[in-house]
C-alpha cells in the first residue's frame, strides 16, 4: 500500500501505538494520549451523549446536513415561526369569512385550523305567540249576535280566548250556551287573575267553558275592580255558585245578584284576601287571631313552630282550638321522652 500523506487514516491506524524507538524505550502516557482518537464534543467514552458545555445547538439543514446555531439564532427562528403561524391563522379566518380560500374548501393548514374562530352559538327559536282569531267562526257568530261584546279574540296553542265587555258577561255566556253548532253547556271553572299595575281594573275574571256535544273549549276574560265587580252567571250555570264564592273569598271580587255571596274557605270575619299579590306569605297577626286565638307564651309559640315544621300541626279551626285548650289546661303539647 502506498503511503500517501493526504490519505485519511482509519480507526485502526489512528489507534495504534507508536512503535518504540531504536533504543527500545516503551511508549509514554503522553504519546498514547496524543495517538488516541479524540471524542466529539458532547459525547463520553462510555457511549452516552452528554450536553456540550457551549451555547451552540445543532439543527437539521434542508439538505440533510446538521448545522449549529447560537441561542440568539434559535430565538430569532422561533419568533419567525410564531409570526408565520399567526399570519396563516389570520389568512384562514379571512378566507372563511369571505367564503373562499383553503378554509372554505375544507383543507385548512394546521396553523389555520388552530387559529380559526369558533362558529357562533345558534339562538333558540322563539316560543309560540298569541295569534289574532277575528276570523274564527264562533267569534263571528258571537259578534253578529252581540256586536259590542267581544273586545279581543286570540288563539294560543289552539286555545280560543275572548276578552268581553264587563257589562255583557251574562249575555255572552247565555249566547254561548245556546249556540246551535257548539253549545257550551258545561262551566269548567271560574277563576281570577290579580294585576296590581292595572289600577283602573286590577282583576281579570276568567271563565273556562266546554261544549260536550261539539268537543270544543273557549276561555272568556272580563276586567273588574273590587267595588263594582261583575254580574253573577249563576242564572246561566247554577254550578257557578261556589266558584264565584271562592273568587270572592280569595280575591275580593264581588259578584252582583249572587244568591249567597259569602266566604267559602276562610272564616267570615277574616281580614284580607290571600291570593292577592300584596298579601304577605308569612304568618300575620290580625284582629281575627287576636279575637279567636289566646295569647301565646314564648315557649308555647316555639313548641307550635316545631310541630308545624315537622308537619304535626293541622291548619283547620277545630284542631287549632284543641291545641289552645291544651295550653290553657297547662299540659305539655310535646311531652318529653325521658321519664
Amino acid at each position: 500500500m502506498t503511503d500517501d500523506p493526504n490519505r485519511p487514516k482509519t480507526t485502526d491506524e489512528a489507534g495504534e501505538l507508536p512503535a518504540p524507538d531504536e533504543r527500545g524505550a516503551p511508549p509514554t502516557p503522553e504519546s498514547q494520549a496524543a495517538a488516541a482518537p479524540k471524542a466529539p464534543s458532547g459525547s463520553s467514552d462510555t457511549g452516552t451523549t452528554t450536553p456540550a458545555a457551549t451555547s451552540e445547538t445543532s439543527v437539521a439543514a434542508p439538505g440533510g446536513e446538521e448545522k449549529t446555531e447560537t441561542a440568539e439564532e434559535k430565538k430569532a427562528r422561533l419568533v419567525a415561526e410564531a409570526k408565520a403561524r399567526a399570519a396563516a391563522a389570520k389568512e384562514a379566518a379571512a378566507a372563511k369569512a369571505a367564503g373562499g380560500g383553503a378554509a372554505a374548501a375544507g383543507a385548512p393548514s394546521a396553523g389555520a385550523a388552530a387559529g380559526a374562530p369558533k362558529p357562533p352559538v345558534k339562538k333558540k327559536d322563539e316560543g309560540p305567540k298569541p295569534e289574532d282569531a277575528s276570523e274564527n267562526a264562533l267569534v263571528k257568530r258571537l259578534r253578529a249576535s252581540l256586536p259590542d261584546a267581544v273586545l279581543e279574540a286570540t288563539t294560543f296553542l289552539g286555545q280560543l280566548s275572548m276578552r268581553v265587555a264587563t257589562a255583557s258577561v251574562v249575555e255572552v255566556c247565555r249566547t254561548l250556551r245556546g249556540d246551535a253548532e257548539t253549545p257550551f253547556d258545561y262551566l269548567c271553572d271560574v277563576t281570577c287573575v290579580h294585576l296590581p299595575e292595572r289600577t283602573e281594573a286590577p282583576f281579570d275574571v276568567v271563565y273556562n267553558l266546554y261544549s260536550i256535544r261539539g268537543n270544543a273549549r273557549v276561555r272568556l276574560k272580563a276586567a273588574a275592580d273590587e267595588s263594582t265587580g261583575v254580574e253573577s252567571v249563576t242564572v246561566v250555570w247554577p254550578a257557578a255558585n261556589w266558584m264565584e264564592r271562592e273568587v270572592y273569598d280569595l280575591f275580593g271580587v264581588t259578584f252582583r245578584n249572587h244568591p249567597d255571596l259569602r266566604r267559602l274557605l276562610l272564616p267570615s270575619d277574616w281580614e284580607g284576601h290571600p291570593l292577592r299579590k300584596e298579601y304577605p306569605l308569612h304568618f300575620v297577626e290580625n284582629n281575627w287571631t287576636t279575637k279567636h286565638l289566646p295569647e301565646f307564651t314564648d315557649v308555647q309559640r316555639e313548641q307550635l313552630e316545631q310541630r308545624r315544621a315537622y308537619g304535626l300541626e293541622f291548619l283547620s279551626v277545630p284542631e287549632e282550638r284543641q291545641i289552645r285548650d291544651i295550653f290553657r289546661a297547662g299540659r305539655e303539647v310535646m311531652p318529653l321522652d325521658r321519664k
